[in-house]
């Protein structure tokens, strides 16, 4: 048999694994709270209480209903599903809601009591359904894929999770930046995709740490603050970000996640996975200027040298009555510049004041540049 797939438009209610948004435009119908989360036995009878709210200026007649859910996309978004058109670890046959539709005045608040009755027989695991009001129950539309519509419609989500051994597996499907290179100021965004091997929803919840090019540590951005879940069979996104006005260098982000307890907390200790990743922030106004100094000065360095070995050349071959006879040079010129050159260090003869001047400076230069870029590197 064909499995129709089902879609749904809720135009005023978005459902997340860590929170469901409340609507915020001609909101008809509110409840609270948004998720209920239990950790149960085999068998164990639970109650909750749902408040709901007639937030429009008219009487409203509100009905309950129960739905399955499944994972929409990789933000905490869900897809919300008539009972028994999908397989999966849903949970909606153990509720007891309401038979009969419930009359508010303008602005009234009541409680609905919701019942769950596990059954003795059913496995370690997550377990998940939504419990919906509205003002008419919904209303299926045949045609080429069965089609639900509900208006003015607001859940909450029920996870639960039952005890026993049940198989805590995640892992990082990635960790990345949205770039390797930044220029000042910054804004690095990273992304992180959990994907859920288990069979109960967790809470991967974390910290990505970024240390600079000397190892220390700039930052420290805590992953999942919110406490959202990620479902069985599906992968969650995360997004952080680190900005500032200067950075300079290589930077390192290690991302460390722990999960595992009852009721999809974070069991930090009981699992825990990693990642890393690595970027540069080049601040061109800084970099450009100081290489070419550099360039400058090794250009410079290296003409100032050439011309006092050629200058010095000079004067010996002079003083051995070789300056115009170029076609000479060869052994006899090498002998010549090495007694000259002994002939020195017994006279301890001074070189030109100038030639030292100049080469003094180009050398200070190319420490203070030098020297300044590595304080920036290593020390800003």
């Amino acid at each position: 048999m064909k499995i129709k797939i089902l879609f749904f438009s809720f135009f005023l209610l978005v459902f997340s694994f860590g929170f469901l948004e409340k609507p915020t435009v001609d909101a008809v119908v509110e409840a609270s709270p948004f998720r209920i989360e239990e950790v149960v036995e085999p068998g164990e009878r639970v109650t909750n209480f749902i408040t709901v709210t007639n937030a429009s200026d008219e009487v409203q007649t509100f009905h309950t209903f129960v739905m399955d859910f499944a994972p929409r996309g990789e933000r905490g978004s869900v897809r919300l599903l008539p009972i028994g058109t999908q397989e999966g670890p849903f949970l909606s046959s153990w509720v007891d809601i309401p038979d009969e539709g419930m009359t508010f005045a303008p602005r009234e608040k009541k409680q609905v009591q919701v019942n769950f009755r596990v059954p003795q027989n059913v496995g370690p695991g997550g377990y998940y359904g939504a419990v919906v009001f509205g003002p008419k129950a919904p209303e299926i539309k045949e045609g080429e894929g069965s089609v639900i519509a509900l208006t003015h419609q607001v859940g909450v989500l029920v996870l639960f999770q039952v005890k026993g051994d049940a198989h805590y597996e995640a892992r990082i499907r990635e960790f990345t930046t949205d770039y390797n290179f930044y220029e000042n100021p910054f804004v690095v965004n990273f992304t992180t995709r959990v994907e859920n091997l288990g069979n109960v929803h967790v809470k991967p919840v974390g910290t990505i740490k970024i240390e600079s090019m000397r190892g220390s540590q700039v930052a420290a951005l805590p992953v999942n603050e919110a406490g959202a879940n990620a479902l069985p069979d599906s992968i969650r996104r995360f997004e952080n970000t680190w900005e500032d006005d200067f950075g300079l260098g290589k930077y390192t982000a290690t991302l460390v996640l722990s999960f595992g307890g009852l009721g999809g907390d974070t069991g930090v200790g009981i699992r825990t996975v990693t990642a890393q990743t690595t970027f540069w922030i080049i601040p061109w106004d800084v970099v450009i200027p100081a290489g070419v100094g550099l360039l400058v000065l090794i250009i410079i360095i290296t003409l100032v040298t050439k011309w006092y070995k050629d200058k010095a050349v000079r004067e010996v071959l002079r003083q051995a009555g070789l300056e115009e006879d170029t076609g000479k040079l060869g052994a006899r010129e090498k002998a010549v510049l090495k007694n000259r050159e002994e002939k020195r260090k017994k006279e301890k003869e001074p070189s030109s004041p100038l030639s030292s001047f100049l080469v003094f400076a180009a050398i200070a230069i190319a420490v203070v540049l030098t020297g300044g870029l590595m304080f920036f590197l290593f020390f800003a």
